[in-house]
């Protein structure tokens, strides 16, 4: 009777061993496949960093074309001749006149 019950008290911390043993090792497999993950993560934040970092400097550099553009000496005598344009033309009395009869409607100067 005492050698079966030693037998399956021994039986039963060897099964018990086996089962520490089993998590231990599931904790370890658990412990590589989060470095992995993070390391995944990390990766992924370090991407949208550098396509972040190019949008800016795509942007900047569009701003930069656009300004140069604005700037060109074309686009100046352009709106030098339409400025031009419009001062040379007679003004158009119709629009003076119907503001100073509103004007003098509401008794303002």
């Amino acid at each position: 009777q005492m050698h079966d019950k030693l037998v399956k008290d021994i039986s039963a911390l060897e099964a018990k061993r086996a089962a520490i043993k089993a998590t231990v090792k599931a904790a370890k497999a658990q412990e590589r496949i989060n470095k992995v993950g993070s390391s995944v993560v990390g990766a992924n934040n370090s991407m949208e960093a550098f396509n972040r970092m190019e949008a800016k400097a795509n942007k900047m550099l569009d701003e930069a074309n656009a300004m140069a553009e604005l700037n060109s000496s074309a686009e100046e005598a352009d709106i030098n001749s339409l400025a031009a344009k419009y001062d040379e033309e007679p003004a158009d009395t119709a629009v003076d006149d119907e503001l100073a009869a509103l004007k003098a409607q509401m008794g303002i100067q």
